[in-house]
């Protein structure tokens, strides 16, 4: 079953934090659009190695095929995750009004040789990698991330920042063990789920701050969005059934009519019908909501049922019904979104 929960978690995360990220470069605001870049920039580094993460749990054997790929995911990853936490500073400068030049200073040196250490050919990327390496290399990081959550805490009232000195305390008490002992433990490994959990929190902080409302251009905006995702999704398709040289049909070749189709004309239609109401559409909020949430987890459950029926060429490593359970669930959520959503816009539009 884990072989099937993980694929979904990890698919639901990059695609909700991305999605998230490219929300907030819509706005007028400079630091909504860097906290949007900060999502984005979270989202597309631990693709490159939640993927091969995803095709090894659908693999037999799948982890030491995918391993040079993991690693060099990993590579990519401890890089982006670095740049995340500085503009996470920079964030934290802005919105706490802490100027402070020898903050900065301490920062920028943090970063600099956490890249450096990163960068050196003794990690061994593409290997399974040099244990000791990997502990000196997340020094410098375990060191910023300390630095952040002190800060952080002290302006812990300031708004924007609450909770986010917590966020970062438990995605590296989480994180950490599995840097000192997934090799040994491997159970341990797990402990990157509530890391994971308690990233898309701090990205959900930043999206609460910056957008609170809820109007007919909040419509045009998740559209545009979708757009995006579902041009996105059009092209992975591609390419993966290029890379595995794969011909036959797969669930792959329709994620981008979904999200082009539900997550970008419906909201555009929506628009297109409410553009001319006034301020908030609050009871329009939640049922919009539900329907986003159903597509997305009907696609993520495509997703897997995708890539499985590409890379699986013996028996699935999961319950088959699981999935399609899972994906009946999402349809269900997209059907009633999409009734309550029209029943809101029929009272909003006739009352």
């Amino acid at each position: 079953m884990f072989h099937l929960m993980e694929p979904l978690f990890d698919l639901a995360y990059l695609g909700l934090v991305v999605a998230l990220g490219l929300r907030l470069l819509l706005e007028e605001s400079p630091s909504a659009k860097r906290y949007g870049f900060m999502a984005v920039l979270l989202g597309a580094g631990d693709a490159f190695h939640l993927v091969p993460r995803i095709l090894a749990h659908l693999s037999s054997q799948g982890f030491e095929r995918y391993l040079p790929l993991l690693s060099w995911g990993e590579f990519v990853t401890s890089l982006s995750m670095t740049f995340f936490y500085l503009l996470f500073y920079a964030y934290y400068r802005e919105r706490s009004g802490d100027s402070s030049s020898w903050k900065k200073t301490l920062v920028l040196v943090l970063v600099a040789l956490r890249v450096v250490l990163v960068l050196l050919p003794q990690n061994g990327w593409g290997t399974e990698g040099n244990y000791a390496f990997s502990l000196l290399r997340n020094v410098p990081f375990a060191l910023l991330g300390f630095f952040l959550i002190l800060w952080a805490w002290q302006k812990r009232e300031v708004e924007g920042l609450r909770y986010t000195a917590l966020l970062i305390f438990l995605s590296f008490l989480f994180y950490l063990p599995v840097v000192i002992g997934a090799r040994f433990v491997p159970l341990l490994g797990a402990l990157m789920i509530p890391k994971t959990v308690a990233y898309v929190l701090l990205v959900l902080v930043g999206y609460h701050y910056f957008i609170r409302d809820f109007t007919a251009l909040s419509l045009l905006k998740t559209s545009f969005v979708f757009l995006i995702l579902g041009l996105s999704a059009g092209v992975f398709y591609r390419e993966v059934t290029r890379a595995f040289h794969y011909s036959v049909y797969t669930t792959l070749a329709v994620l981008h009519v979904h999200l082009l189709v539900l997550g970008t004309l419906f909201p555009l239609v929506l628009y297109a019908i409410l553009k001319e109401q006034a301020g908030e559409l609050s009871s329009l909020k939640r049922p919009f909501n539900l329907t986003l949430s159903g597509l997305a987890l009907t696609v993520v459950s495509m997703s897997v049922r995708g890539l499985s029926q590409i890379t699986v060429t013996e028996a699935l490593p999961f319950p088959d019904g699981a999935l399609s359970g899972i994906a009946g669930i999402g349809h269900i959520l997209l059907g009633v979104g999409l009734v309550l959503s029209l029943l809101n816009v029929l009272r909003l539009e006739f009352v």
